[in-house]
């Protein structure tokens, strides 16, 4: 077995690496491809690698480095346990030379193979570790077959307008094309704004008299990107009521400035959950004080003696 040294290590191509873990790049610009970054859930893709530097960053988090910084992040382990980690895997069978970088590598395409009813006991408990029970998802999602490359793998799949699917499982959030909101038209008068779908499977789980009241006989309009707002400016006119249940960060702000200046009035309920990043946190966070008390019952009745 050779044993790679750090400089040769650092040849490796991340973003080989990162396809054998099953991470594909959003999109690329010349020499930088994004990704959601692997170290942290996203909505965003804030990754960055440079194919000609072979270096990454991440602008969520503000770090970077080389192949070998990131992969004794991701393994959590030192960085000569890493280069040790990737020369017993053989990853130095990976390609070594990047001589003729390629400015414009051809996209990884996500193919939709099959759609079917929510089964697979991972992607359950994905949505369990959301706090989302399984006859809510399955009201709104399906479980996706889909191919990225020669791979194939298997999300939980929430339609848009155009018929393709935001993808979601532990690892993986991206989308089919064509990319597009989803609108939940339930013919009323009243419509709540989400950037996910995951805050929207929350927000209808939420048993708390506030939130009920704002989505009680609403339909539902899920951006599934806030680049899309301004596509679903005619239904929001179209509504006497719109709540917002936006994250609570800048660029959720900038989109409530957005919305405004287009003369769109709305009641912007974040403040509701003002403490926590987003609608889904919130109820994870619910969900965990409920269960509290569950638990140190079970335990005070085992121990009674």
């Amino acid at each position: 077995m050779k044993t790679l040294s750090f400089t040769e290590a650092k040849q490796i191509p991340i973003p080989e690496y990162l396809s054998r873990l099953g991470f594909e790049p959003t999109y690329t610009r010349g020499y930088d491809s994004w990704y959601h970054s692997p170290l942290r859930e996203e909505r965003t893709p804030s990754f960055k690698v440079n194919t000609r530097l072979n270096v990454w960053f991440d602008h969520g988090s503000g770090e970077g480095g080389t192949i070998i910084d990131l992969g004794a992040k991701l393994h959590q382990c030192s960085l000569s346990e890493f280069v040790e980690k990737l020369s017993n895997e053989n990853l130095h069978t990976l390609s070594l030379h990047r001589e003729h970088p390629k400015i414009h590598p051809p996209e990884n395409k996500v193919e939709v193979l099959a759609v079917k009813e929510l089964s697979d006991p991972n992607l359950i408990n994905y949505l369990t570790t959301r706090s989302i029970d399984l006859d809510t998802a399955s009201l709104y999602c399906k479980e996706v077959d889909f191919r990225i490359g020669e791979r194939v793998y298997s999300a939980i799949g929430f339609p848009n307008q155009q018929g393709a699917f935001e993808l979601r499982n532990y690892w993986f959030k991206g989308s089919s094309s064509p990319k597009d909101f989803s609108f939940i038209d339930n013919n009323e008068k009243k419509v709540a704004l989400l950037e996910g779908f995951t805050d929207f499977l929350s927000i209808v789980k939420i048993d708390k008299p506030e939130f009920k009241e704002l989505v009680a006989n609403s339909d539902f309009l899920i951006l599934n990107s806030l680049r899309l707002l301004n596509r679903t400016i005619p239904i929001l006119k179209d509504h006497k009521e719109v709540n917002l249940f936006l994250d609570n960060d800048l660029p959720s702000k900038e989109a409530k400035v957005s919305l405004k200046q287009k003369g769109i009035v709305f009641y912007d309920a974040a403040p509701l959950y003002t403490n926590h990043k987003d609608v889904n946190e919130y109820l994870k966070v619910l969900t965990k004080s409920k269960q509290g008390p569950a638990i140190s019952k079970r335990r005070s009745h085992g121990y009674r003696r």
